[in-house]
């Protein structure tokens, strides 16, 4: 009876968050749902607690991302990013600019900084309607996530899984960095082959001339960001400080080299993402906890029998359905809470679901969080990419990663 009650919460909540019913606000629906699923779930007052006490990390983390973004903008990265794309003279020159500096960005920064970084930058440097933008702008989005299982902090859902199951730098390195690296390439030669090969000479933007404004600080702020993020590694230190400390020096390597514009800072900063992440954690947690997904346990568990790579396959497979149909974070929730109700470190499953919810994201808008913000970004830039167009372009890339991913992420798992 519990086990149904809470099923109804849950898809109630994830219905919700697409119809946003009277105007609701994402963070509301959430809330709201993750309080109906505390208040009627079997986790009661100190197990809800402990849910949003482990989570105070991932919030930190969420936290820092936006000021590292704010910071990043006010100190005239995007600008200059702008500046170095329209000097491409070619489409195909432009993608694989931004296909090289979204993947650092991501790996550094996070998946949903590279869009914030990126689609200003790349509508600055041409026309909307140019083949050559279009192209590139995709290409932005794709690598936000096809790079987003590089490094355990450049996606939210990697530090999930990597808090979790407490598998270390070192494993992570070893295992899901290589099948991260042959999902980017396969992502990026997808992307790159398909893009114009004319000139873009003739649809350049309005940049003119090189920005004013010195980068050198915010540079040093991501270069030190990126050893902090191999410190804490080392030394198990919390990555959600980590990024909070890299946001407060972004803004200080801001104010060194100019003034900032403080409105513009903190429409970077949504307190409402934090609540969001708070709505779902205790949503997911009460679901798992009343026994609503015993179905999709004792589907991983058939899959955590089979060969490497059926069991990788199948578990990024399963994640990618579930994170184009409810967005990869509350499907990485779901997921890490499922498979960590059991014991073990399921090595096979953690590699399968990090590749489905990060790579196997891009498949749909509505994957991932990076992908909304990419397609409200470039709406404001004049740009409309309606979610039939997204979902043909985005199908090879994507389809092409999460292969070279899963066979690569399986052989290490095989010999690990």
């Amino acid at each position: 009876m519990l086990a149904g009650v809470l099923a109804v919460v849950l898809a109630a909540t994830v219905a919700a968050l697409y119809v946003r019913p009277f105007g609701a606000r994402d963070w509301q629906v959430a809330m709201a749902g993750g309080l109906v699923g505390w208040a009627l779930g079997p986790l009661g007052l100190r197990g809800g607690l402990e849910v949003v006490g482990d989570g105070t990390n991932i919030v930190a983390f969420f936290l820092g991302l936006m000021l590292v973004a704010a910071g990043a903008e006010a100190a005239g990265l995007y600008a200059r990013v702008a500046w170095v794309l329209a000097g491409r003279p070619t489409g195909r020159a432009r993608v694989a600019l931004v296909l090289w500096v979204g993947a650092v960005v991501t790996a550094i920064l996070s998946n949903d900084a590279t869009p914030l970084v990126l689609t200003p930058a790349i509508f600055a440097a041409g026309p909307a309607g140019a083949r050559s933008t279009a192209d590139s702008a995709f290409a932005a989005t794709f690598v936000a996530d096809g790079a987003s299982l590089l490094l355990p902090v450049s996606n939210p859902v990697g530090l999930l899984f990597f808090e979790r199951f407490e598998v270390g730098f070192g494993w992570y390195l070893g295992v899901v960095t290589p099948a991260a690296v042959a999902g980017v390439l396969a992502l990026g030669v997808a992307t790159w082959w398909r893009a114009a090969r004319g000139s873009a000479g003739e649809e350049a933007g309005d940049v003119r001339s090189v920005p004013a404004r010195a980068i050198g600080p915010a540079l040093a702020v991501v270069a030190g960001l990126a050893a902090g993020y191999a410190a804490a590694g080392v030394f198990g230190l919390p990555l959600g400080v980590v990024t909070l400390v890299g946001g407060v020096a972004m803004a200080a390597a801001a104010r060194a080299t100019g003034p900032i514009d403080w409105a513009r800072y903190r429409r970077h900063v949504a307190p409402g993402v934090l609540l969001f992440v708070v709505g779902l954690l205790l949503l997911v947690e009460s679901v798992v906890a009343g026994g609503t997904l015993d179905w999709l346990a004792a589907a991983l568990v058939w899959l955590e029998a089979r060969p490497a790579l059926v069991t990788v396959a199948g578990a990024a497979v399963v994640a990618a359905a579930l994170a184009n149909v409810m967005n990869n974070w509350p499907a990485a929730l779901l997921l890490a809470a499922t498979i960590g109700a059991r014991p073990g470190d399921h090595e096979g499953l953690v590699v399968g679901s990090l590749i489905g919810a990060t790579i196997g994201a891009n498949f749909t808008v509505v994957g991932s969080l990076s992908t909304v913000f990419w397609l409200s970004l470039a709406r404001q830039h004049g740009a409309v990419f309606g979610p039939s167009e997204y979902a043909r372009r985005a199908f090879v890339p994507t389809a092409a990663a999460m292969a070279a991913a899963v066979a690569v992420g399986a052989l290490a798992v095989g010999f690990g």
